[in-house]
């Protein structure tokens, strides 16, 4: 929580968190990590719990992951930082539902793969948390200026812009 008292523009300036379009902000970045992470796995793990009473095949507790799992965590994904410490999280939530709560019997390496390889297809969670980063890269990109562009390509400006940062060659 910051110090400052400062009072910029006359406006009245919450401590408090505040849910703007599903997503709660807030000074505190453990609070923001609680309200916007942390529920979402509860509720995650609830939803887990509910389709693990039912006879699923592997395939069926695969399709469970990826459309009530997985999609509940996507919007926050894609909109805010994911801490580190919780991709674990995910995961072990995530393939305790598959195996019902025994040890692995596949690595999960191969699990990711296409079913020709022997894998089931089930999503790696940090890749699709770096996929959905990497997707904004393409809607700066677009040529029409929208509203919301204005702060990155503010920032991005100060390093010479999103062209020059993509064509740099980082290797040297």
């Amino acid at each position: 929580m910051g110090k400052n008292k400062s009072n910029p523009l006359q406006l009245k300036w919450l401590r408090s968190p505040v849910k703007i379009l599903g997503i709660y902000v807030s000074y505190d970045e453990n609070g923001n990590k609680q309200m916007n992470f942390n529920r979402t796995l509860r509720k995650l793990q609830t939803n887990l719990d509910m389709w693990k009473a039912r006879d699923l095949k592997l395939f069926g507790r695969v399709l469970i992951i990826k459309s009530l799992g997985l999609s509940q965590l996507v919007y926050s994904a894609s909109n805010l930082n994911v801490p580190q410490e919780i991709i674990p999280i995910i995961n072990t939530k995530l393939f305790n539902f598959l195996w019902k709560n025994r040890r692995d019997k596949i690595k999960r390496a191969g699990l990711y793969q296409d079913r020709e390889k022997g894998g089931i297809r089930i999503t790696d969670v940090e890749i699709m948390i770096k996929a959905l980063r990497l997707a904004w890269i393409s809607r700066l990109l677009t040529p029409e200026m929208i509203n919301w562009k204005a702060i990155p390509h503010y920032f991005l400006s100060k390093t010479g812009g999103l062209n020059f940062l993509l064509r740099c060659n980082y290797a040297t």
